[in-house]
């Protein structure tokens, strides 16, 4: 089934025939007014594509992306290259994580905890509190100066394989900027990791203010997840598209990010389930920390797929398969009403954890109960904790033994996901000896 966006943008497609004009032209300008009176929806919604999944099926088919021009207009174009988007490469997920030790007595402060962040605005502001930022940028003294919404004055861009088109008036948010005395700091915050982000996030500000300030513009890309800060400072280039990073840093503030823990001991205290539960798909999301992300900071806007999927930027395919995995893993219940979703007791639990170590311990246990991980971690272990020396046939054999819903196609695809999951468990968990 089409999301909302799919069937708002395949209206405007067809009425307007946009792909006969963006491949005779490369590009094609379209206004608000007419995405709402042809789309019957938000321009907004239509137009806030932020990751490469969250694309409408057309835009993903025919290599398109869109852009603000002005108040109220847009132009969507060829971009084959995707060079509208900063992919992360799978290396930005292994950063090695440093311990920061706060300059800041945390326990006099009561109205801003770590383990209850649910905002980018707190998690920026907890790192500013603890100077997670100050060592980042090396800033002995940051101000915030520079928060929320504003108009953007006037700079051009280059679009892919196309002409120099004007940029004027249009709405550009800032999540947090700093002023120190080498420069001013961006910042595009995100709870939970992200694969990719539009880089317009960035790229628009840092025009802007690059025409206003005589000091340094400095992007910064900042995510928060399971308690851990990551930072990824950017430099842009020339032409549009051309950015790379030039920093990276993770840090975990005043615990240390790997749990150390006594596995004979997790076993002996742990039941095993004699099978795989049956009222759930076996889990098809690859990150654990976003599942747990979805818990801490479950709510009335995260009860539905379409939620999650809006929360976390990618489609509603995957707002399902994250709910899906956190019902598997005892955390959500399937609501009363068809596709909500609510908190169970142990998703109560969770979120009552303030400390990473409590979250991490809480879903380890609930892997151990699960025979597919319980025996998955024991071959880690086995493996002298080599995930890349685990076959998914290996895998596929273990979840057949448990699971018997599956073919052999789709038992090495959910593989696939136990070795993402065997891959957190070696980078965040110690097993030390009795």
């Amino acid at each position: 089934m089409p999301s909302k966006n799919d069937s708002a943008w395949n209206k405007v497609f067809a009425e307007l025939n946009f792909l006969e004009r963006i491949n005779a032209e490369g590009y094609a300008n379209v206004s608000a007014v007419t995405l709402k009176e042809v789309g019957c929806r938000e321009p907004r919604l239509m137009a806030k594509q932020d990751t490469l999944e969250s694309r409408p099926e057309i835009f993903r088919r025919n290599n398109l992306s869109i852009l603000p021009t002005t108040n109220g207009e847009y132009v969507i174009f060829k971009d084959p290259h995707k060079r509208s988007y900063f992919s992360f490469d799978s290396g930005s997920s292994a950063i090695l994580v440093e311990r920061h030790a706060s300059e800041l007595s945390l326990d006099s402060i009561e109205t801003l905890n770590l383990g209850t962040i649910s905002s980018e605005f707190q998690a920026i502001d907890y790192a500013h509190l603890v100077s997670v930022l100050k060592s980042f940028t090396g800033e002995t003294n940051l101000r915030l100066t520079i928060r929320g919404k504003s108009r953007s004055g006037s700079f051009q861009v280059t679009l892919p394989d196309g002409p120099t088109i004007t940029i004027e008036g249009v709405q550009i948010e800032i999540d947090s900027g700093y002023e120190g005395a080498l420069g001013i700091y961006l910042i595009e915050a995100k709870l939970g990791k992200r694969e990719d982000f539009h880089i317009r996030q960035l790229f628009y500000p840092w025009r802007e203010w690059s025409q206003k300030a005589r000091k340094q513009v400095i992007p910064i890309f900042f995510a928060f997840s399971n308690g851990l800060f990551y930072l990824f400072q950017f430099r842009f280039g020339e032409q549009y598209g051309d950015m790379e990073i030039i920093k990276t840093k993770c840090y975990s503030v005043d615990e240390d990010p790997v749990l150390a823990i006594q596995f004979d001991a997790l076993a002996h205290a742990t039941p095993v389930d004699v099978a795989e539960p049956v009222f759930v798909p076996f889990p098809q999301a690859n990150d654990l920390d976003k599942i747990i992300d979805l818990v801490v900071s479950f709510n009335d806007e995260l009860s539905t797929k379409e939620g999650i999927a809006e929360y976390f930027e990618f489609d509603e395919r995957q707002g399902d398969y994250y709910a899906n995995a956190a019902i598997y893993l005892g955390f959500l219940n399937r609501g009363d009403s068809r596709g909500d979703f609510s908190l169970t007791s142990l998703g109560q639990e969770l979120q009552r954890c303030r400390t990473r170590r409590c979250r991490n311990t809480l879903l380890l246990s609930q892997l151990f109960t699960r025979p597919t991980f319980r025996y998955s971690i024991e071959l880690l272990r086995e493996s002298h904790f080599n995930v890349d020396s685990i076959s998914i046939e290996d895998i596929a054999e273990i979840i057949h033994r448990f699971d018997i819903r599956y073919n052999e196609v789709t038992r090495n695809r959910r593989a696939s996901t136990v070795k993402s999951w065997l891959r957190w468990v070696r980078d965040n968990i110690n097993f030390i000896n009795e």
